[in-house]
């Protein structure tokens, strides 16, 4: 039997969609195949390692990975990150059943005052992708979440 797959997309698969994929690796069963994938492969972003690491969540075994097309075609569920202010279109085209789209900032393009103030929007990003992987959780499942989604 297959198993059922949710894809986490965005443009560099540096931050947005590693978190979405560690959220839900936490809280989906092992039933479910989660992977992320970016447009291109590059290096994970040492920031948003540090935040989720805060947060006792690993990523710094996590690899940028490239889209797989054929994984693409196969999801079950698509969820594709971009930034609707900097990004000007989504890492695929069109938004379906099976294709959801959130507007999540690209904090590698944006300018910040201090370390202070840029880590505090990595961690304000570690919290809205656990919530939105949450509730993607519970409209999948039909129940609440088992485990705790909170950076606190």
């Amino acid at each position: 039997m297959r198993q059922p797959t949710i894809y986490f997309l965005s443009y560099f698969n540096s931050c947005r969609s590693l978190i979405a994929e560690a959220w839900a690796k936490k809280l989906f069963s092992s039933k479910w195949q989660i992977k992320s994938a970016g447009l291109a492969k590059t290096q994970v972003d040492p920031v948003c390692v540090k935040a989720m690491k805060e947060v006792n969540m690993s990523m710094e075994d996590s690899d940028s990975e490239k889209i797989d097309l054929g994984l693409l075609n196969k999801a079950d569920i698509v969820v594709q990150m971009y930034d609707y202010k900097q990004e000007k279109t989504p890492p695929v085209d069109g938004e379906t059943e099976n294709v959801l789209s959130w507007n999540l900032p690209n904090l590698s393009l944006y300018a910040f005052d201090s370390e202070e103030e840029e880590f505090a929007h990595y961690q304000e990003l570690c919290d809205d992708i656990a919530m939105k992987v949450k509730r993607l959780y519970e409209s999948m499942e039909g129940k609440p979440a088992d485990h705790t989604v909170s950076a606190v």
